[in-house]
């Protein structure tokens, strides 16, 4: 596998063709391109440009290399990956072994950089990275889009090995996806891979560098969770959700059944105290139901009546119906006199309003007359006003003839007198000279201003440094200024943090508090128990972490500190959880004192308390005692036994530890107190306060020399204002010369048109003058046809007045007949008076009759609908008891009959209808909470049942599958001299049933359980290589990736791992392993079917096209083979 880098230059295809034989041949390596890395190997099949290499049938193989007896790539397996623009590389190639994959190479060359294309190129997102949120961060800087391109491996059903290509570009962090050459979706992608079990969000399989932390810290509740995905089959990670599901089902029910039952308990115990009192009261409400049918007779008895009323008023309406008849029949003579008088009326009123119209019409057609007088009277006068106008505009123009005349003959005067001639182009290189000396003088000026600003800025910048150096050296004088060297010294990386964050703290947006190293803002209480503090603090991890009180301050500044801003790494960050009050000792002082200890340890120390809170929290100083002198064998024994677990007598540690798992079983290590390193108070150091005092003087010396050329700068400017006033001053007034005779000449050309302008004005106002006349003339005309008109109107508004006339006299004759007909129907209706207040009276009765039966039937029809349905509502008992009360003859009667039965429940006692109501709710939540218990009991069942089903298949395969990987996990620690052990740790509840890892690194001790506590970084790194080394044949992935995972483990472990994963990753049929790591030990075992990849970049790397010999791949592959014939790998060497 090689991946190259492109050049920097184009090159044409000549160019490509003869560099492309001259690297295969030579060896030779192309121009680093922007620090970019360029990767090599031991193999052969080298692509410069990123020529891609032949497609591969199925298994991966080579259609070049057909009769080769390489190991065919199991299904899902990556033959191949190409990148473009990715991160660190132009474009590369990675041809790929289908055993053990080792990618060695410096930092910073780009090896994760494979392992994030794997993970993002098979359509997984960047969260399983643990880097970068956004895909476009992952484009090459300078470049817009990024290509990688995976070649798996083909399964059953693929006639080539799938090619995926996805790319990405950095404007708005898109990415499409290519299947096969095909544009795709991101879920067929993933789909596909997954039908490979490709699992990149599985730690067991995907373990990139920055979640190697992440794996390590996985509970063993999660890590069975990651074993089996990683490992068994699908349908047992189901099983064991549903498992953990139905757990959660059943716990629920036991709960609610032993809640329920509790609950019906109690109801029946109140229901029981309860029951004489409802009697009572059952024969209260006897009575009160006979009072409620008694007033429900009411209505019946009401109906009843209403419905004779009914009666009585028919025969009333009829009687009321024959008298009106009567009396219309007697005024029938009457009527038609009437009816006469009242027809004639109609007539006359019908005369006097058609004439009253005629009326109106005259006058408003003698109105209209008028106004057509009128209109005429005011257009003589308005040609009258235009006649003046027309004199008025004559006498004007005969002014302008004479004024126009005049202008004219001083502009020919004028025309006569020519300009004085003038030289424009010896005014012009006057003008250029002396812009000319201006612009010198002005490039000059911004020359010296530049050079001003430059020696102020390097001014400023140097007084800054002499305040620093100043500073440093006023602080070699305090306690503070001391420590904050010796932390600038220990710590240079969290001395520039701190620094940093004090600077920036205002613009931080911090939500809690956040504090300096405890170098920094503790101080021991005595000198004296330094020794002891320092040793109980251990190493420079706690003594330079910088502390915050909010856990969001804590993700900020990790940003800032290990991100873009500062780009750090030896920074230790702590968020403290709690407050120092909640870290409590586990003895009183009292009880301390009588184990012949005098204080805690973390009361020698003094400073902010969320710094001591983080110590307690993580050196447990709170739990560590002190005593000035060692404790005599008395003491030891009781304080051995006692709460305390860890002190410090005298020059001697003391740590107890105790392991519950093995009966209680406690041992002791002592270790002798360091002398303090950090908390003491050193000498002023006289070479540092010389060197700083040299700096200062010499820095004076060239803030002195600044000044003296800002001085003499600052008068070259100003003589140069002066100059270039003087040449603003002769410019000036050479313009102010040359535009006033150009000013001159100009007017001078534009006399002609001048005058003939003139010219043609007064000749428009003569033409104007000779049409006045006319115009005048006109006028008239119109003024007289205008008079004309106002005779002939006059007489049609005589002829219009005399019609109005006639048709006013007509109107008053109308009206006094209209009169005189009113006046003989009033007569008629007088004498027909008596008879019409008969008639009027008899029919008012009538219908005061009607009235009243209409409300009578419509009160009964109400009446008997609500009476109706009150009816249905009762029991056949209810509604023969008021068919019975219903005969009473009023409803008097039925009120005493109920007064009666009242006074019976006056004399009994009221009763608790609250208690009755809930002794009627009780039972019946006692039948709903029997029946509720009987569906709980037979839930349960149910669920009891499906878990043992469930349980019986997943069980066994579980413990297989478990024993299966504790052989595998056993015999690698065999094979290293160790021993070790995986099991399932079983539990009621199945989300608690978790892997339980144990391990023995030394002869004499017992198994214990793998955590962060009992073995050391690197022997949990040797048991997480070894865990998943024993997943290798149970793996249901076609390939493993492992990031950096030896980079805890000393020299003897880190040999046995890698000859332990070599044994195993090169085995017949076996999954695909890749291991990332940027070093390896000399003389590690080496098996022909393992490939490493090299990646090396950097500014010392030879390069054939600058003049170097670059690489020699022949000698190269010449040592290769000379130590593969020893059987070992000298990546060392």
């Amino acid at each position: 596998m090689v991946g190259r880098r492109k050049r920097t230059e184009d090159l044409s295809d000549e160019e490509e063709q003869s560099d492309a034989r001259s690297s295969v041949s030579g060896g030779s390596k192309r121009a680093r391109y922007e620090r970019d890395a360029s990767v090599q190997t031991s193999a052969s099949s080298v692509r410069p440009n990123g020529h891609r290499t032949p497609r591969r049938t199925q298994n991966g193989r080579n259609a070049s290399v057909e009769g080769t007896d390489q190991d065919a790539h199991q299904p899902g397996s990556i033959v191949r990956v190409k990148l473009k623009n990715f991160v660190t590389y132009t474009e590369a190639e990675f041809n790929l072994g289908p055993s053990l994959n080792m990618i060695i190479g410096p930092n910073g060359t780009g090896k994760s950089t494979l392992v994030c294309a794997i993970c993002l190129g098979l359509g997984w997102e960047t969260k399983n990275l643990g880097r970068a949120k956004e895909i476009g961060e992952f484009v090459k800087h300078g470049n817009t889009e990024a290509t990688i391109e995976i070649e798996l491996a083909a399964g059953p059903g693929h006639e080539s090995n799938p090619i995926i290509r996805r790319v990405i570009r950095k404007e708005g962090n898109k990415s499409m996806f290519f299947l096969d050459g095909r544009q795709a979706t991101q879920k067929a992608v993933v789909a596909l891979a997954k039908s490979f079990s490709i699992q990149i969000d599985n730690l067991c399989q995907f373990l990139p560098q920055d979640r190697v932390v992440e794996f390590a810290q996985l509970s063993p509740v999660d890590l069975l969770t990651h074993t089996q995905r990683a490992a068994a089959p699908e349908q047992m990670v189901v099983w064991h959700e549903q498992l953990k599901d139905l757990r959660k089902k059943e716990k629920a029910l036991e709960v609610s059944q032993t809640n329920e039952s509790e609950h019906l308990k109690g109801l029946q115990q109140r229901q029981s105290a309860t029951r004489e009192d409802v009697d009572r009261w059952h024969q209260r409400q006897e009575l009160i139901t006979k009072v409620g049918l008694l007033e429900k007779c009411k209505p019946a008895l009401e109906v009843r009546l209403l419905k004779a009323q009914i009666d009585r008023l028919k025969e009333e309406k009829k009687k009321a119906q024959d008298d009106v008849n009567r009396l219309n029949a007697e005024a029938a003579p009457a009527r038609q006199a009437l009816d006469s008088a009242e027809s004639y009326q109609s007539e006359v009123d019908g005369v006097q309003k058609a004439r009253k119209a005629h009326s109106e019409a005259a006058k408003v057609h003698a109105d209209t007359i008028a106004r057509n007088v009128k209109r005429e009277q005011e257009a003589i006068t308005e040609f009258s006003a235009q006649v003046d106008a027309e004199k008025a505009e004559e006498k004007k123009r005969r002014q302008d003839v004479k004024r126009l005349e005049g202008v004219i003959a001083q502009l020919e005067r004028a025309i006569s007198q020519a300009p004085v001639d003038f030289d424009a182009e010896d005014y012009q290189n006057q003008l250029r000279e002396l812009r000319s000396r201006e612009s010198a003088i002005e490039r000059s000026q911004a020359d010296l201003r530049d050079n001003q600003k430059a020696i102020a800025d390097q001014g400023k910048e140097l007084r800054a440094d002499l305040q620093r150096k100043v500073n440093e050296r006023e602080d070699l004088n305090t306690q503070s200024g001391q420590q904050a060297s010796l932390l600038a010294r220990v710590a240079p990386e969290t001395a520039k943090a701190w620094d940093w964050i004090q600077k920036n703290q205002g613009q931080l947006d911090l939500k809690g508090e956040v504090h300096g190293p405890p170098l920094l803002t503790c101080s021991i209480t005595d000198p004296r128990y330094a020794d002891a503090v320092e040793t109980s603090i251990g190493g420079l991890g706690d003594m330079t972490a910088i502390t915050c009180t909010n856990p969001d301050d804590q993700m900020t500044l990790s940003d800032k500190i290990f991100g873009e801003t500062l780009k750090l790494h030896n920074v230790m960050i702590r968020c403290v959880p709690q407050s120092l009050a909640a870290y409590r000792s586990p003895v009183t002082q009292t009880e301390l004192q009588q184990y012949g200890l005098q204080c805690w340890m973390i009361e020698l120390l003094q400073g902010p308390e969320p710094v001591l809170a983080m110590l307690c929290d993580s050196k447990q100083l709170h739990r560590t005692g002190y005593a000035p002198r060692e404790l005599s064998a008395e003491q030891f024994e009781p304080l051995k036994n006692s709460p305390i677990s860890s002190w410090i007598a005298g020059r001697d540690q003391y740590r107890i530890t105790r392991r519950q798992e093995y009966g209680g079983h406690e041992s002791t290590a002592v270790r002798q107190v360091k002398k303090a390193q950090l908390f003491t108070d050193q000498p002023v150091d006289a070479g540092e306060k010389r060197r700083l005092d040299e700096e200062i003087d010499e820095m004076k010396q060239n803030m002195r020399e600044l000044q003296d050329q800002h001085k003499t700068g600052k008068a070259d400017l100003e003589q140069l204002r002066r100059d270039i006033v003087e040449i603003r001053e002769q410019k000036g007034a050479v313009e102010l010369d040359l535009n006033a005779k150009k000013k001159a000449r100009n007017e001078w050309e534009l006399l002609p048109n001048k005058k003939a302008m003139k010219q043609e004005e007064l000749d428009t106002i003569r033409a104007s003058m000779a049409e006045t006349t006319q115009r005048i003339l006109a006028i008239k005309t119109k003024s007289e046809k205008a008079a004309l008109e106002i005779a002939s109107l006059i007489l049609d508004y005589i002829r219009a007045v005399t019609g109005l006339r006639q048709a006013h006299e007509s109107l008053l004759e109308a009206d006094i007949r209209l009169v005189e007909a009113n006046s003989e129907v009033d007569t008629v209706k007088a004498e027909q008076d008596g008879i019409l207040r008969a008639i009027e009276a008899s029919m008012a009765n009538l219908e005061d009759i009607k009235k009243r039966n209409k409300a009578a039937v419509r009160d009964y029809n109400a009446r008997v609908v609500n009476f109706n349905d009150e009816m249905d509502k009762l029991t056949e008992e209810e509604r023969e008891l008021i068919d019975e009360y219903a005969q009473i003859e009023s409803l008097n009667e039925l009120q005493t009959q109920i007064e009666m039965v009242e006074a019976k429940l006056q004399m009994m006692a009221g009763g608790d209808p609250n208690a009755v109501r809930a002794y009627e709710k009780r039972k019946a939540e006692i039948e709903r909470v029997q029946q509720k218990l009987e569906e709980i009991a037979a839930a349960l069942s149910a669920t009891a049942e499906e878990i043992a089903e469930i349980r019986t298949q997943w069980e066994p395969q579980l413990d297989e599958m478990v024993s299966k990987i504790s052989d595998g996990f056993s015999h690698n620690f065999q094979r290293i001299g160790c021993a070790g052990q995986v099991a399932v740790y079983k539990d009621e509840d199945f989300e608690k049933w978790s892997i339980q890892i144990q391990v023995r690194f030394r002869e004499n001790e017992s198994m214990s359980i793998l955590d962060s506590h009992r073995q050391s970084g690197g022997e949990r790194a040797v048991s997480t290589v070894f865990y998943l080394m024993a997943l290798q044949d149970l793996a249901r992935s076609p390939f493993r990736v492992v990031d950096e995972i030896n980079q805890g483990m000393d020299p003897r472990n880190e040999r046995m791992v890698h000859e332990r994963m070599v044994a195993i990753a090169c085995q017949e049929r076996t999954s695909q392993y890749f291991l990332i790591t940027p070093k390896l030990l000399n003389d590690l075992v080496y098996d022909p079917k393992m490939m490493v990849h090299c990646i090396a970049s950097g500014e010392h790397m030879p390069a054939a096209n600058e003049g170097g010999k670059g690489l020699d791949f022949s000698k190269l592959a010449l040592r290769a083979l000379q130590v593969n014939k020893g059987g070992i790998v000298g990546v060392g060497a």
